[in-house]
């Protein structure tokens, strides 16, 4: 039974962090399920992926409401991404777990700082930053075929949620508000998931504490999704930097361990 609570308490909190932010609770159960569960990076993102899908699926339903979803924006981004989030489930297995945790550290540091950066600019009122409500249109370009197909491939490899990468790429490269990258970004994080984790459909274990996880997950992405509807730009901007950075730290205590060992 405490086996079961501590896997609610996991998924509710996973979830509450995916559906406020638009990502993040990919990268928090990774390390989260190692540590409580010890289970090896490549089963703790698989079972990553399968939270991941079910809260980004429940969010978008809730986010549908607010008015800040660009369907088709995350639509065209995230079918992209979907070859490489594939290929890059399939890669996970061959490469050493600290170049996987030294990887995940330094995505995490740069895009962490890169969003306290926006978020102090917001607070600031630039008006720029800030953005104003933006057409749910995308023009498809080079750029555009990078971002997405990196995106996919790293929420592969890492068994992520990709929303902290989509995020920061949806409002400097699209033109989205924080809001709405927020809200957006759980659908190119529901489409990346599914792909990549069809490529580890085979490599499944703990099944039963997976479906405890992945369905207090759902709950908790609801709760958060309609929480985001009262956060501010800046506030979302911040938060999400803090968290990425605060993980950072995690993952470098990881790959030094490894390096030990």
């Amino acid at each position: 039974m405490t086996h079961v609570l501590i896997a609610i308490a996991c998924g509710i909190a996973l979830g509450a962090v995916l559906g406020l932010l638009g990502g993040g609770g990919g990268l928090i159960a990774v390390p989260l399920f190692g540590a409580v569960f010890s289970w090896s990076i490549d089963q703790s993102g698989t079972a990553s992926m399968a939270c991941v899908l079910t809260g980004s699926a429940i969010a978008v339903a809730t986010q549908a409401r607010t008015g800040r979803l660009r369907i088709k924006v995350g639509l065209v981004f995230g079918l992209i991404g979907t070859v490489s989030a594939v290929l890059g489930s399939l890669a996970a297995f061959a490469i050493p777990d600290v170049i996987q945790h030294g990887g995940l550290a330094l995505l995490l540091i740069t895009s962490g700082t890169l969003m306290l950066r926006k978020a102090g600019k917001l607070r600031r009122g630039s008006a720029i930053d800030a953005g104003s409500p933006h057409s749910d249109e995308i023009r498809v370009d080079l750029r555009v075929i990078l971002s997405a197909s990196a995106i996919g491939f790293i929420v592969g490899v890492f068994g992520i949620s990709g929303g902290f990468l989509a995020v920061p790429v949806l409002t400097s490269l699209i033109g989205l508000t924080v809001p709405e990258a927020a809200a957006t970004a759980l659908i190119v994080v529901m489409i990346n998931s599914a792909a990549a984790i069809s490529a580890r459909a085979g490599h499944v274990e703990h099944a039963g504490t997976i479906s405890v996880l992945a369905g207090s997950t759902g709950a908790g992405a609801a709760l958060g999704a309609l929480a985001s509807r009262r956060a501010s730009a800046a506030f979302l901007a911040g938060a999400f930097g803090s968290l990425m950075l605060a993980i950072s730290g995690w993952e470098c205590l990881q790959v030094v361990e490894l390096l030990q060992s």
